[in-house]
This record gives C-alpha cells, structure tokens and sequence, in this order.
C-alpha cells in the first residue's frame, strides 16, 4: 500500500473505515471493494468540488482518482470571470 501523504486524521478515519468496507460496492463504480485491491479514503462532494476534511467513504483509487480528476477538469473549464 501506498504512503499516504494526508496526515493523521485522514489515516485514522481510513483505518477505520476500512474493514467494514471490504466486500461492499464501491460508491462510484458499484463493483466490490476487495482486500488486495487499491482502495483510498475518498468525499462523497469531490475535494475538487469544495470537499475539506479528511473523506467520508472507502472507494476503489482508480475510482476515486478518476472522479476527483473529472471534477478538477470541469472546475477549470468554468471561469466565471472569463469574457465572452
């Protein structure tokens, strides 16, 4: 497993989360979440959305990256401060 650079709180809450996370759906994708398999500490409000804190839910990385990829892009898309 990865180091995770977050910190001591996100690492609690993963920690705890983590068990009872094993065998469920994954929030984004639906598929099962495995022991082996790469799972992050994820926010059900992206983080590119405006999510602080240190996550709320377990999720596949592959998941979870893509999605927070996926809002960071449609962020930068809108500019309400560009002209037309």
């Amino acid at each position: 497993m990865p180091d995770n650079p977050r910190g001591w709180e996100h690492q609690q809450v993963r920690a705890r989360l983590l068990p009872d996370a094993y065998g469920t759906p994954c929030p984004r994708c639906g598929k099962p979440m495995l022991k082996g398999q790469d799972l992050d500490l994820g926010h059900t409000v992206d983080v590119a959305d405006g999510a602080t804190g240190p996550g709320d839910r377990i999720e596949h990385t592959s998941c979870n990256r893509s999605d927070g990829a996926t809002a960071q892009q449609r962020r930068s898309q809108f500019n309400p401060s560009r002209e037309w």
